[in-house]
């Protein structure tokens, strides 16, 4: 091997060196690099949902807040099934009536054991809030009065009066939340009650059987109705003074051996569903009830001055 072959040998085996080295180096200390947050999606709804349970005080602190709340959201012949069924329904925008907010400012915060849901009851079960997002036209359950022995109660359907018990029975409320193109949301309600025993059903849908085991369900149809919230309004549901009807038995609960008034509010809290003609944005929702829940674009309607508040 002449001179000049064995020079080019030993510089590429040099540099082949050199590199193995630089691969072999340990590297410097990075931190991972952190991924964006998943955003929600732009057809899912924040909604914070609070039931009130009002003992005879708190009732009478109430007043007529009625005054202050728009029940003309709902149309005039679907007010007049509701209240013929003791429901009383309307929205109210950005700050809740005084006396609500005084309620939800006395209450103790418990996050619960879902990471998504925040809920929040005093000791005797006064105040209970959830946080929840719902998926477009998606089926959500609220239960607005748990499993009882049995519910007896009178309905009006169509101008006529019946009765009905049903055994081992719960009273839930089915919502339904479709985002418009303008940011509001139409949120359907449906009361049902759930009653009997469990038993295994079969269930058609998108070509396929799936069996569920679920109870027998009642739906009160001429209760039904469609509320359009815009950001930050929220929904209020109860019973009409005369407690009566089907409003009987989902708004009054008894409690240490006396009834109590049950008071049940929505309230948009956020969602990412935007114009169609305007370039996609998010929409920063609030955070859940607490006391920086307001530090959000929109202000909670459930904290108990309606501004921000200095956190712990």
């Amino acid at each position: 091997m002449d001179a000049r072959r064995l020079a080019a040998v030993l510089l590429i085996a040099t540099m082949f060196a050199g590199g193995c080295r630089a691969l072999w180096q340990p590297e410097k200390d990075v931190p991972p690099s952190e991924l964006p947050k998943a955003s929600m999606a732009l057809d899912t709804v924040s909604l914070e949902i609070a039931r009130l349970s009002l003992d005879s005080v708190d009732q009478q602190e109430l007043g007529d807040i009625w005054k202050e709340i728009d029940e003309q959201a709902i149309p005039l012949d679907k007010r007049r099934e509701l209240v013929a069924n003791g429901f009383r329904v309307g929205i109210v925008d950005f700050h809740l009536p005084a006396p609500l907010r005084k309620i939800l400012g006395q209450h103790e915060g418990a996050k619960g054991s879902s990471g998504g849901d925040m809920v929040r009851v005093t000791g005797d079960e006064k105040v209970a809030i959830n946080y929840r997002r719902f998926p477009r036209g998606k089926r959500s359950e609220y239960i607005m009065v748990p499993a009882q022995e049995e519910i007896s109660l009178l309905e009006t359907a169509n101008g006529s009066l019946r009765g009905e018990t049903y055994y081992n029975a719960e009273c839930k409320f089915i919502l339904k939340t479709f985002p418009q193109n303008d940011g509001r949301v139409q949120i359907a309600v449906s009361p049902e009650i759930h009653h009997g025993q469990p038993r295994q059903r079969v269930e058609a849908g998108q070509g396929m059987f799936r069996f569920e085991t679920r109870k027998e369900t009642k739906v009160f149809e001429q209760v039904e109705f469609i509320a359009m919230l815009e950001a930050g309004q929220t929904l209020i549901l109860s019973g009409t003074a005369d407690v009566k009807g089907v409003g009987k038995s989902f708004f009054e609960r008894e409690n240490g051996g006396s009834p109590r008034q049950q008071v049940l509010l929505i309230r948009l809290a956020g969602t990412q569903f935007d114009d169609l003609f305007q370039p996609q944005s998010s929409v920063k929702e609030n955070l859940p009830l607490n006391d920086d829940s307001t530090e959000g674009l929109l202000p909670s309607q459930f904290d108990s001055a309606g501004q921000p508040s200095t956190g712990d």
